[in-house]
C-alpha cells in the first residue's frame, strides 16, 4: 500500500469515526431537546421505518427513552399507539411499553399489559416490559384499590391457567404468593403442574415442588378462586356450562317427552279396557 493509498484509508476511517461521533452525540443530546423537536425527529425515523428502512431503530428506541423520561401524562397517547403500532420494531415497541408504564397508573398500565399480551406476536418481549409492570404493582400495592387489585390478580391467575409461556408463568406464580392470600392451594396454582417433569432443568427446580405440593391435597381440598375473581375463564378440563337457554329447552322436551309417554300408556290402558 502506497501512501496515497494510506492517506485515502486515513480519510476514510477519519470520516466514518466522526459521524458515528456525531450519531452518538446526536442521541445523548435527545433529553436536552424540547418534546415537539423530539416528536419531529421521530416522524422522520417512522416515515423511514414504513419505508422498509431499519437504519434507526436504535436511535428511535433512544428518542422513545428520552420523550418518556420528559414528558407526563401527556405522553400517554403517543407511548401507546407506538407500543401497539403492529408495523413498528419490537424493540421500539417495547421502549414505547415501559416509558407507558413508567408513566401510567396501575390501573392504565393493566389495561396496556392486557393488549400487549393478547398479541402472540409481542411475547419475545413481553416478559420484559411484564417485570417492570409488577415491580410497579408492587411498589404501589399499599396505594391500590382493592378493585385495581382484583383485576391485576385476575389477569394474572389467567396467564397462570392458560399461558403456553412457561416463563410468563412463572412471573406469574412469583407475584401472585405473595401478593394473593389464598394462591399457594388454590386450584389455579394447581394448573402448573403441566410444565413438571418437562426435562428442562430450569423448569424442573420451579414447577416439581409444586406438582410435589398438590400430590398431597386432594383436589377437593383445593381452593377454586373463581369464587373471589369470577372474571376468570374455566379451568382447563372443565366442563363446558351449559346455557339457560339450552337447559331450558332440555327441560321443556323433557316435559313432552313424559307427557308424550303418559298419554301412550293412557290410550293403551283404555283400548285394553275396551
Amino acid at each position: 500500500m502506497n501512501a496515497r493509498q494510506i492517506s485515502c484509508y486515513l480519510i476514510v476511517c477519519t470520516v466514518i469515526l466522526y459521524s458515528v461521533s456525531v450519531a452518538a452525540s446526536d442521541y445523548a443530546d435527545y433529553s436536552r431537546r424540547p418534546l415537539s423537536e423530539m416528536f419531529e425527529v421521530y416522524s422522520r425515523f417512522k416515515a423511514n421505518f414504513r419505508a422498509g428502512s431499519n437504519y434507526n431503530v436504535g436511535a428511535a428506541s433512544a428518542l422513545i427513552v428520552a420523550v418518556g423520561e420528559k414528558g407526563g401524562r401527556e405522553v400517554l397517547p403517543f407511548l401507546e399507539e407506538e407500543s401497539l403500532d403492529p408495523e413498528m420494531s419490537k424493540r421500539i415497541r417495547s421502549a414505547a411499553a415501559r416509558a407507558y408504564v413508567k408513566i401510567a397508573d396501575v390501573e392504565e398500565s393493566l389495561n396496556l399489559m392486557r393488549k400487549l399480551y393478547d398479541d402472540p406476536s409481542l411475547r419475545s418481549w413481553y416478559d420484559y416490559v411484564n417485570k417492570f409492570f409488577l415491580q410497579k404493582v408492587k411498589s404501589e400495592e399499599k396505594s391500590l384499590t382493592d378493585e385495581v387489585k382484583s383485576d391485576v390478580c385476575t389477569h394474572l391467575l389467567t396467564i397462570v391457567q392458560n399461558t403456553d409461556s412457561a416463563g410468563d408463568a412463572l412471573d406469574a406464580e412469583f407475584f401472585l404468593r405473595d401478593f394473593l392470600p389464598g394462591y399457594t392451594n388454590s386450584k389455579q396454582r394447581a394448573t402448573l403442574v403441566r410444565y413438571a417433569n418437562t426435562g428442562n432443568e430450569y423448569m424442573t427446580n420451579n414447577f416439581n415442588p409444586i406438582k410435589a405440593h398438590f400430590d398431597k391435597i386432594p383436589p377437593k381440598q383445593r381452593t377454586d378462586l373463581r369464587k373471589r375473581f369470577p372474571d376468570l375463564p374455566p379451568l382447563p378440563g372443565d366442563v363446558p356450562a351449559r346455557s339457560p337457554v339450552k337447559v331450558a329447552f332440555a327441560i321443556i322436551a323433557g316435559i313432552v317427552a313424559v307427557v308424550a309417554a303418559w298419554l301412550v300408556l293412557r290410550r293403551r290402558k283404555a283400548h285394553e279396557a275396551a
